[in-house]
């Protein structure tokens, strides 16, 4: 499927599979703006591992997570004990495969798996800059909607990760234009008043112009997404809400270790 606008983004990440050598990219944005949508659809014949970290869980569940998406690919991990053995067996992991092609770890929610005594960042530093870096073949992508995390634990990173981004990406929402080309590709028949109605309403968060119907007048959209006993946007607010201040806790929590 052809993606929607992001010219500037799909050129960072395909000239990552051109490249000579490793590339290290963040991508990081509010939550629902299309960031696992982008890498998966840019990268869709590229991924190696995809891993996503999990909303409020545990550090046993998170490396029980990173196990079972390993196990899918190759049998015989045991479940390591911490981030350091995990990265150690997606490393043996990769050493086995003969293709010299660019190959994509894709980390998605990757302030998520930070969570405080993880040890999850230091371990991930080591990852990149004693194996990965030194390879090729690998693009290595982190994604985050923490912005907050991402700027100071990232991409100002001050200590093993300090200044080993190759690129970064802070994708935004779609603008009038794009958002009119997502309407119409879903034949959303419109007047260009009528979509900027919509536009004011929603912004311009793709997953949201999604939920907007064929046939339907902007009255009627924005009553049922917004107004019905199970309207999509009616929680919205406290989902994201709720989310962003686990993400600024965490953020914390790791800034005063």
């Amino acid at each position: 499927m052809k993606l929607i606008g992001r010219n500037p983004e799909i050129s960072i990440l395909s000239d990552a599979l051109k490249s000579n050598r490793a590339e290290l990219i963040a991508v990081y944005g509010r939550r629902r703006v299309g960031k696992t949508y982008l890498v998966r659809n840019v990268f869709k014949n590229e991924i190696l591992f995809e891993l996503s970290g999990i909303h409020g869980d545990s550090l046993k569940q998170q490396l029980n997570n990173f196990h079972y998406t390993l196990s899918s690919k190759k049998k015989g991990f045991e479940k390591p004990s911490d981030w350091i053995a995990a990265f150690h067996q997606l490393s043996s992991y990769i050493n086995t495969l003969s293709s010299k092609k660019k190959k994509v770890i894709f980390i998605d929610e990757f302030p998520w798996l930070d969570t405080r005594k993880s040890n999850f960042l230091p371990a991930f530093d080591n990852f990149w800059n004693s194996y990965t870096s030194k390879r090729n073949d690998l693009v290595v992508i982190i994604c985050g909607s923490a912005a907050s995390y991402m700027i100071q634990k990232i991409i100002k990173n001050k200590g093993g990760l300090h200044n080993r981004l190759t690129n970064k990406i802070h994708l935004l929402p779609f603008n009038l234009n794009e958002a009119e080309q997502l309407l119409k590709k879903n034949n959303v028949k419109l007047s260009r008043y009528n979509i900027l109605q919509i536009y004011m309403a929603m912004g311009g968060i793709p997953y949201y112009l999604e939920k907007v119907l064929s046939g339907e007048s902007v009255a009627q959209t924005i009553d049922r997404l917004c107004f019905t006993k199970d309207g999509f946007l009616r929680t919205e607010f406290n989902n994201v809400f709720a989310s962003s201040r686990l993400n600024s806790f965490l953020a914390a929590a790791n800034f005063s270790q």
